[in-house]
């Protein structure tokens, strides 16, 4: 509480400073929600910063993950894919985008109604969770340093070192590209061939590296997606059968 009434006497001397709003924002944030008195509070001040500060990426960030907490998902969508576009160091902002697209899609409707863009975000993730729950069952709880190569455990903790102090914590897995997912698979072959042909994939998800480049720097993507979103939903058959297989 001492933190929080700091702040907002910070905020009443200087109300035109954005990061104050931001900080104040964060800090009722990070109490448990049935500590908090008014969300309708927090995502005022986000906005108030937003508006006293439309370069600041941070308060943008913590709106969408304000909104998608409190099922908002279309609204909390679009901030994280602005700052998904800026290219900051927010692996998390990825997967909460996932999130969110993966909640807006129809859930009894055609896959083809996703967007092509869309169409990587929810195939990407999938190939995470293939990933995780076949070296999840080869090792327990072990999978990350039994089953993934050092190689690219290191890169994975070195780039999440180099992100948001919020993230210090998020599963090292969020911080792969499709160049780790292939490395990750050809190191375990003998797992992952009872569901995907290893050698096609791997040769697709080096395929898709470029294109995720694209899309985090906002190029056009030409004739790429069309490629992606079929993937998505060939690999959405996949991992289901995988949870089947899983849950039997």
């Amino acid at each position: 509480m001492q933190a929080e009434n700091y702040l907002k006497d910070q905020v009443r001397k200087n109300p035109r400073d954005a990061m104050n709003y931001y900080y104040l924002g964060k800090e009722i944030m990070n109490k448990r929600l049935k500590d908090i008195e008014s969300l309708e509070v927090i995502e005022k001040l986000f906005k108030q910063s937003i508006k006293l500060g439309p370069h600041l990426w941070a308060p943008k960030i913590m709106l969408g993950e304000l909104l998608y907490k409190i099922g908002r998902f279309k609204e909390a969508e679009v901030y994280f894919k602005e700052n998904l576009h800026r290219n900051i160091p927010g692996i998390s902002i990825k997967e909460y985008l996932t999130k969110c697209i993966s909640n807006n899609a129809n859930p009894g409707g055609n896959s083809y109604q996703v967007s092509k863009r869309d169409s990587l975000y929810l195939f990407e993730n999938n190939v995470r969770e293939l990933i995780r729950i076949l070296l999840e069952i080869e090792h327990g709880s072990k999978w990350w340093r039994e089953g993934v190569p050092k190689k690219v455990r290191a890169k994975c903790a070195s780039r999440r070192e180099e992100g948001l102090d919020e993230e210090r914590e998020v599963d090292l897995l969020l911080f792969a590209d499709f160049y780790d997912y292939k490395v990750i698979i050809e190191s375990n072959k003998n797992i992952f061939s009872d569901y995907i042909d290893t050698k096609e994939w791997c040769s697709k998800l080096q395929d898709m590296e470029p294109i995720r480049n694209a899309i985090a720097h906002n190029r056009p993507l030409t004739n790429a997606p069309v490629r992606v979103r079929d993937y998505h939903i060939t690999f959405q058959k996949i991992i289901e059968k995988v949870r089947g297989n899983v849950s039997r």
